[in-house]
């Protein structure tokens, strides 16, 4: 059957015409539209419209259920043409939305009475030609050709041929109101899951339904508040920094729901199942936000190439608890995650990638299933430098990197802040090219004629994260004059960001040799990180191995116990520093205090502090005596102390096993929660240790 577009649009105005909750918002872009009106004037045709006359909708846009009176007609196909024309002829937004993005809002169309041509809105153009007119004012009436031809052309005889020609064209732009639409229509009778295999198996024009839409629209039929909460959450998830879309969310549900990626499999689950397996994934969903944030070095969804790395993760969560059982297993899915970002693995073929790594999560060996799956696949998962060589910032290459920078706790060069999350967009962080742009273009490299030289000048090795502030700082420096600046401010620092600290690699006429260097640290950076992650630790590491390292979350250097080297002086304060570091290893992963050796690594021993307290003996009973005094007797069962020579010089180390409740930090009246972040020990309050505490405890 038919219908004219008049009476479609006033059924859609008297709200019979509703659209259902599961259906996408208005995603059209204004060439469609306008696409849409130059169909309809040449009489193309535009394809059917499907509509479902039923007493039993789903949930519905906008319109509350207990707010429908007797049947309506549900619009299962076409709303984005319906919208358009609803727009366009009558200058209002369909009251089955609430509103339309400004980009998308087609309605500064215009239309050319003369010659029929249709464009959006260019003052340049428009304001001094009459015959170039508004669509709305044409549905409106507001257009008048005879006053138009007037103002073209003075001569009578003209004006009147004009007249016609004007007229005419804007008598079948409103006789479009007119035009006769193809109606499907779905059986009174039918129930949602027809109408919708119903529409699954028509050929539509404008833009079909995905498997996902259609597996949400089931979803919705079984439990009307789906769509509804996903929405909240996905709102809920962006003020933390992650923007996921329905489709995630459609994806996530079925790991956690049926541990499988077909949609299909959500077209059978009850309400009950669906209601059990939203109150899951609603926890598991806050519950990876703070493992990605707190221990993953993830701050948003920048930080990730793709948001399908974490369905297996979701999937495994959801049939084991809701949370990794131990240290182990959150480092083995880690590297999983990290090792499939940097290898594209969802770059294609996502569903049937994610059905294989579900299906491996649900063997006896999951974790190692998933890792030899990836492997397998996506070949080695180790980094050569070669593969660096010439990948621009928009490789995984460059995000992974970032996450090592963060493992060591780099800094940014100008201004010392941490480039985890910094607020203000003065503070936003940037892509700062080493060598600059301008710089290298003036030493001969034409990245605008030669690929070769683009790919050189802009390659990861050549890129470091920075704040736009510290960016600016040094915008257009070169090497040599502002990287020993950089290495006196904040010494080891550049060693953090993978910087080759020869100063003569700082030259730009060794500019490929740095590249080369850099790119074997940046690789030998990410393979030491990855294998961090899943070698089997040794409970007690050697102490003159753990002087090689740098600090990171498991490692901390102190000077001394109470001996002060800058005011050369005892100085008490400094054993709350020590209680400090040892809660918030307590309190995250565990790890090692070497005291008698500063922040570079330089051994200073423990004479000073000796000196003072009389000895060795005295020395270890004054540590047992902090933690008693500031972390309570009981945290002294996680502490083991022993002491060691290097070059002569007595060093203390304190081992701290994780500890299996909370620690508190006492301090006369006030208790502090202190946690271990990339090398540095700090305090968290609130909300933010309260999610810490729930997620790791």
């Amino acid at each position: 059957m038919t219908q004219q577009v008049q009476f479609l649009l006033q059924d859609i105005k008297d709200k019979n015409i509703v659209l259902p909750e599961f259906q996408r918002e208005f995603t059209w872009d204004k060439q469609q539209v306008k696409d849409l009106l130059d169909s309809l004037l040449a009489s193309y045709p535009i394809g059917s419209f499907l509509i479902w006359k039923t007493t039993n909708p789903p949930a519905l846009k906008n319109l509350p259920k207990d707010k429908v009176n007797g049947p309506v007609k549900v619009l299962l196909d076409g709303q984005q043409r319906l919208t358009a024309l609803y727009l366009l002829m009558r200058d209002e937004i369909p009251p089955y939305y609430k509103k339309i993005k400004n980009k998308k809002d087609p309605r500064n169309l215009y239309y050319n009475l003369e010659s029929q041509e249709m464009k959006y809105y260019v003052s340049k153009e428009m304001d001094t030609n009459p015959a170039w007119v508004s669509i709305l004012d044409c549905f409106k009436g507001k257009v008048n050709p005879k006053n138009i031809a007037e103002q073209i052309t003075e001569d009578i005889e003209k004006r009147y041929e004009l007249y016609s020609i004007l007229d005419k064209n804007l008598k079948e732009m409103l006789a479009l109101r007119e035009r006769e639409l193809s109606i499907m229509r779905v059986d009174q009778q039918s129930k949602l899951n027809d109408a919708l295999t119903v529409f699954d198996r028509v050929n539509t024009g404008g833009t079909p339904l995905t498997e996902a839409d259609i597996a949400l629209a089931y979803m919705c039929s079984n439990w009307k508040d789906t769509r509804r909460e996903f929405k909240r959450k996905i709102d809920e998830m962006k003020n933390e920094g992650f923007d996921f879309d329905l489709k995630f969310m459609v994806r996530a549900m079925n790991a956690v729901v049926n541990y499988r990626a077909e949609y299909d499999a959500l077209h059978k689950n009850n309400e009950e199942e669906l209601k059990k397996g939203w109150e899951r994934l609603d926890e598991i969903l806050n519950y990876v936000i703070n493992v990605l944030k707190n221990r993953a070095y993830i701050y948003s969804t920048r930080d990730l190439n793709t948001p399908n790395v974490l369905i297996p993760i979701i999937g495994y969560l959801g049939k084991n608890d809701g949370e990794f059982k131990d240290q182990k297993e959150l480092n083995h899915l880690l590297y999983w995650m990290y090792a499939a970002l940097y290898r594209s693995r969802y770059s294609g073929s996502v569903d049937q990638r994610l059905q294989e790594d579900l299906k491996a999560l649900g063997e006896e060996n999951p974790i190692e299933a998933i890792i030899n799956l990836l492997e397998r696949e996506e070949g080695s998962l180790e980094i050569s430098k070669g593969e660096i060589q010439e990948r621009g910032v928009r490789h995984p290459f460059y995000n992974m990197m970032n996450f090592v920078i963060r493992n060591k706790g780099g800094v940014d060069w100008a201004n010392q802040l941490d480039l985890s999350n910094p607020f203000g967009d003065r503070y936003k962080v940037e892509r700062h090219h080493i060598f600059p742009k301008s710089v290298l273009k003036d030493f001969g490299y034409k990245t605008g004629k030669n690929k070769h030289h683009f790919n050189k000048v802009h390659e990861i090795a050549n890129r470091v994260p920075l704040t736009r502030s510290g960016n600016r700082d040094i915008f257009k420096d070169k090497p040599i004059d502002y990287l020993p600046k950089v290495r006196e401010k904040n010494p080891g620092n550049l060693k953090k960001f993978l910087i080759p600290t020869r100063d003569k690699l700082w030259k730009l006429e060794n500019y490929e040799l740095f590249l080369e260097k850099r790119r074997e640290l940046i690789a030998k950076g990410i393979n030491d990180f990855m294998n961090s992650l899943i070698e089997e630790k040794i409970e007690e590491e050697d102490p003159e191995e753990l002087l090689k390292k740098e600090e990171s979350e498991t490692l901390e250097f102190k000077s001394s116990l109470r001996w002060d080297y800058k005011r050369n002086r005892i100085n008490k304060d400094l054993e709350e520093v020590i209680a400090k570091t040892i809660a918030a290893f307590l309190n995250t992963t565990g790890g090692n205090l070497l005291i008698g050796v500063d922040d570079n690594g330089n051994l200073l021993g423990l004479n000073k502090d000796y000196k003072d307290l009389g000895g060795r003996d005295e020395f270890l009973q004054k540590i047992t005596q902090i933690i008693n005094n500031y972390l309570g007797a009981s945290n002294n069962a996680q502490v083991d102390i022993e002491f060691f020579q290097q070059d002569g010089k007595d060093i203390c180390l304190v081992r701290v096993q994780k500890s299996p409740r909370p620690v508190y930090l006492k301090k006369g009246n006030e208790e502090k929660f202190y946690v271990r972040t990339q090398n540095s020990s700090r305090i968290i309050t609130g909300e933010e240790a309260s999610k810490f505490r729930q997620s790791r405890f």
